[in-house]
């Protein structure tokens, strides 16, 4: 399974962690190189709004937005094989908090005896 789809399976605790950090930016780092310097998250009251606006019944949560995401950046990127979210505030000195990381699975070498 590739990183994109680990972080997909767990976007509900990636997004609640999100909650309660209140990060305003998203960095998303994968094999090391950065896809996203600052991708604005969306705060819940903005998704309904925007939902409003369009005649939606339904606002998507914070998880249907990072899966969004998610998504996309597979379909661009999809040989990733390890992939890292940070939580980001601006300023002088730039605050970087860990988020979420997942990796491709390597396959078990076979050893000699």
């Amino acid at each position: 399974m590739n990183p994109w789809r680990k972080l997909v399976e767990v976007a509900p605790a990636i997004a609640a962690k999100m909650r309660a950090m209140r990060p305003p930016k998203l960095r998303v780092v994968a094999d090391g190189r950065v896809l996203y310097w600052a991708l604005a998250v969306p705060e819940e009251e903005d998704l309904e709004a925007h939902a409003a606006f369009w005649g939606r019944q339904k606002a998507p949560a914070l998880e249907a937005w990072l899966v969004e995401r998610l998504n996309f950046l597979e379909e661009a990127f999809p040989e990733a094989k390890e992939v890292e979210l940070w939580g980001l505030w601006a300023g002088d000195s730039p605050r970087l908090e860990f988020v979420a990381l997942a990796r491709k699975k390597r396959p078990q070498e076979v050893g000699h005896a």
